[in-house]
């Protein structure tokens, strides 16, 4: 009897599919039984209720399959759908929440883990959060309204005490008090909205997190300073001694304030979210985060800092640890000297390329692109222009002419993001996105920005290859 093909036997499936792209899994499904077998648990595996064909016949036939599901108002058709082992919920509406569909769909599988409210939820439904109450596996909870402050306070703190990540919209009107008890096994904190007037409810609210290992932390620059004043006092008090991810506006802070925070963050901090003021780019950034770069593994600094700045270059070459990198410019020059500029392990990198004078774009573009083509491991590149404010040169012209084509080694690309750059694409880039950056799920930008009709056209040739644009 002759032995089955490798590619046929389900332990290498189960393996060879896990690198494959989701578009291309349907037709990988109608290769053989083997194949098929291997690929509709992953084609199954999240479905949007939205998207589906109203008759629910063929998601009942795979419905033990399904761990994600994201919907929007239930539509009939869905509402009598049950999965075994349904693991996420999302829910995205415009407005409140008041269908009972909806809330009756949600509580009918207990079996979540994970649920997102991208919504409002109303304080009028106690049966729901008496429901929540009973997902004895519930870890992370978003909502994007804290409305629900009201008669189900108690409720929602007693199931918060179960999470491990919680993350939260909080309106300025509401008063929040201060739940009791402790909560071991919340991780990570996720705040958006939060004014002056509730912080030192948050304050308190943290020390009641002795495990957090993880903050973000977003609002309005005039409510900065009292949350990053509030930490530092925490961070100086030993309170956070696991912290390892801070996501933080500092760009309206006091000089002296931003350098007792950094001063006292954990040795482990490893993901660092900060918006530095243009002042405060005067003071010694390398000798200020030198202590952290060893084990740093996203930084994103937000600040319009110039292209020849030092605090650019050191960071960029000083954290062997770095998997994503968000700053704003670079020189091309600082990229082609042949010095290491960035780590390898990269995965996401957003950066604008400046060339002073533009026309030497022709010649260093190539030389750029050439040290890019080196991170093979990058998942997720953005490309910028330059800052407005600055007058700092040229970009990069994403053309084969100019150079894109030594970037086929970026075989992981998922995403590409151009933002401020004159697109002069055509018919040949498209073919070499297609071609080698097969992994790719999304590219944001304008393609060519001198003729509209033309753009649409090379649009339309990267959605027909399952290349989401935006």
């Amino acid at each position: 009897m002759p032995s089955p093909h490798p590619l046929e036997l389900a332990e290498i499936l189960s393996v060879v599919v896990l690198y494959l792209p989701k578009k291309s899994l349907p037709s990988c499904a109608r290769v053989s039984k083997a194949w098929y077998q291997a690929c509709i648990p992953h084609i199954w595996h999240h479905i949007h209720l939205r998207k589906l064909p109203k008759s629910t016949a063929l998601i009942q036939r795979h419905r033990h399959h399904v761990r994600r599901v994201s919907t929007g108002r239930m539509s009939q058709e869905h509402t009598t759908l049950r999965f075994m082992s349904l693991d996420f919920i999302q829910i995205e509406t415009q407005g409140h929440v008041q269908d009972v569909e909806t809330l009756q769909f949600i509580m009918d599988h207990p079996t979540a883990t994970r649920l997102e409210l991208r919504t409002v939820l109303s304080d009028r439904h106690p049966a729901f959060w008496d429901a929540l109450l009973r997902f004895h596996n519930l870890r992370v909870l978003t909502m994007s309204s804290l409305e629900i402050f009201g008669t189900n306070m108690d409720k929602f703190w007693h199931l918060c005490a179960r999470l491990e990540r919680l993350v939260i919209r909080v309106h300025h009107h509401l008063h929040i008090t201060l739940p009791p008890g402790q909560y071991p096994n919340l991780k990570h904190l996720g705040v958006d909205g939060c004014d002056t007037k509730n912080v030192p409810f948050f304050m308190g609210f943290l020390r009641q997190c002795p495990h957090l290992t993880s903050i973000d932390w977003r609002t309005a620059p005039a409510h900065e300073e009292g949350f990053v004043y509030g930490l530092t006092e925490l961070l100086e008090a030993k309170a956070l001694p696991n912290l390892q991810h801070l996501n933080a506006g500092t760009r309206q802070i006091e000089n002296d304030l931003f350098v007792r925070l950094v001063h006292n963050l954990p040795p482990r901090i490893n993901v660092l979210h900060i918006s530095i003021s243009l002042d405060a780019l005067k003071m010694d950034f390398a000798t200020l985060f030198r202590p952290y770069f060893s084990n740093l593994r996203v930084l994103n600094i937000l600040t319009d800092m110039g292209v020849k700045s030092p605090l650019a270059q050191i960071i960029m070459s000083s954290c062997p640890l770095l998997e994503e990198l968000a700053a704003p410019h670079v020189d091309a020059l600082v990229v082609i000297e042949g010095e290491p500029w960035v780590c390898s392990r990269l995965k996401v990198l957003e950066l604008a390329f400046c060339f002073n004078p533009p026309t030497a774009v022709n010649q260093l573009q190539p030389l750029v692109f050439d040290r890019l083509s080196k991170l093979t491991r990058l998942e997720e590149l953005c490309m910028m222009g330059p800052s407005k404010r600055h007058n700092i040169g040229g970009t990069v012209d994403l053309r084969m002419t100019c150079g894109l084509g030594k970037l086929f080694t970026l075989r992981l690309l998922r995403s590409v993001i151009i933002r401020g750059i004159t697109g002069k694409m055509d018919d040949a880039e498209v073919d070499f996105i297609l071609r080698y950056w097969q992994s790719l799920t999304l590219f944001s930008g304008k393609l060519n920005t001198l003729n509209e009709t033309f753009n649409e056209a090379l649009q339309e040739r990267l959605q027909k290859g399952g290349i989401k644009v935006w």
